[in-house]
């Protein structure tokens, strides 16, 4: 096994101000760059793509762009700020040690690499964008296996989270290697499979179990006088509605007949019921008095929606109302909406809570945070108004990018300095 000491202390070299040798203070710096790293290649890819297309201007690819695309938006950024996550907050949930951030170096370097040669093959041969994505899994595989080595020294009783955030990341560590096969052999339908395998039995899952440990504890301290509402059945519940949302149109798939369509729908408009309620029991009208309560609310109002839009879209398509049909809106209120708003608190949250700086919202960040809401709202206005699809696209993509990239940097500078309450980590 390569040994992380001569990367170590590469990374080790710098002023004492900013250096990189700060990356490894603490897991959350290292793995949050990392990702910073994987939302600025992937957001700027895909904008030079919409306005090549624009313009009339073809880049050359191996593949169909929107392949990629589908990959990196859930691949390429999100799992490294969830091992960021995963070994800052998981280690307090478990009662245990977190592991050094050094011994992390070599497999999140691994991830990355298999990220930017997909990228970069992306561009010249399949077999290269297969390649990335096995050499990505390699990566993680050692960090759930360190993840889970936490999971079995914790003696603490409540580890419930914890071994399903593990099972959950296990699922999307599967879907790379079904990726690479599909690239390899330019399946549409096993890229299609790779990706629902990403967002509905990885992505999805993983942010209502995080949300359902973390949410009612930040709002609590928020907001005192607010009886966070979280009944026992509550987890099991949400996590039923999104993992019944991306199984069941296998059933339809193996069975014919409009029951399983009914239950879709079912899912979905009762899921988007249960998110609303969660939302307004959860203080979603108090929350804007704190900004970074308010994002949190957003985010988890954003799954609701496209829950809803999800349902609209299906029941329109059982009545045979074509024109009611709203193309991808409902994938990209979840992607753009609940994805994007809740990845942009929670990173704001961890990055000042963890860098000893104030639990608060600047109003650059606020603005951002605004932009970024713009860009979701304009990427499904495109689905409606069909004959400016093209060009609100490629604005909702600059509008997003307008959003996620200074607040990326501004977060790295941050990752690449010491605390200012002179505290480690």
């Amino acid at each position: 096994m390569i040994s992380p000491e001569p990367l170590a202390s590469f990374f080790a070299r710098g002023p004492d101000k900013r250096s990189l040798r700060l990356l490894l203070a603490a897991p959350h710096r290292l793995f949050f760059c990392f990702g910073m790293i994987g939302l600025t290649c992937s957001s700027l890819w895909w904008l030079a793509h919409l306005l090549g297309r624009h313009f009339g201007v073809v880049l050359p690819m191996a593949l169909p762009p929107s392949w990629m695309h589908a990959w990196m938006m859930s691949n390429g950024f999100l799992p490294f700020f969830m091992f960021g996550f995963l070994f800052t907050a998981g280690p307090k949930w478990l009662h245990v040690d977190p592991p050094p951030a050094p011994a992390l170096l070599v497999p999140g370097l691994l991830a990355l690499a298999g990220f930017l040669l997909a990228l970069t093959g992306a561009q010249l041969h399949a077999a290269a964008v297969a390649a990335g994505a096995l050499l990505m899994a390699a990566g993680w595989l050692p960090l759930l296996v360190r993840f889970g080595g936490l999971i079995r020294a914790s003696r603490f009783p409540d580890r419930l989270h914890a071994r399903l955030a593990l099972i959950f990341f296990a699922l999307g560590l599967l879907a790379q290697p079904v990726f690479a096969m599909s690239v390899f052999g330019l399946s549409a339908n096993g890229v299609h499979s790779a990706a629902m395998l990403s967002i509905w039995c990885f992505l999805v899952p993983m942010y209502v179990t995080v949300a359902h440990r973390l949410f009612p504890f930040f709002i609590g301290n928020a907001l005192p006088g607010l009886r966070v509402w979280n009944p026992p059945w509550l987890l099991a519940a949400l996590l039923g509605i999104v993992l019944a949302h991306g199984l069941l149109p296998l059933g339809s798939v193996l069975i014919s007949g409009p029951i399983f369509d009914t239950l879709r729908l079912a899912v979905d408009a009762g899921g988007a019921a249960l998110l609303f309620l969660l939302v307004w029991r959860w203080g979603i009208v108090p929350a804007f008095s704190n900004r970074l309560l308010a994002m949190i609310h957003i985010g988890m109002l954003w799954l609701g929606i496209a829950l809803a839009l999800y349902a609209w879209n299906l029941a329109a398509q059982m009545l045979g109302i074509g024109r009611s049909v709203l193309g991808l809106a409902p994938l990209h209120a979840l992607t753009m909406g609940f994805f994007g708003t809740l990845v942009f608190g929670m990173v704001t949250r961890v990055t000042a809570g963890h860098g000893g700086r104030p639990l608060a919202v600047d109003d650059r960040d606020w603005l951002l945070f605004g932009v970024l809401q713009a860009s979701v709202v304009v990427r499904l206005l495109a689905e409606l108004w069909t004959a400016q699809t093209l060009g609100l696209t490629a604005l909702s993509v600059a509008l997003w990018c307008a959003a996620f990239l200074p607040w990326a940097l501004r977060k790295t500078l941050i990752y690449l300095a010491p605390r200012p309450d002179g505290l480690d980590g």
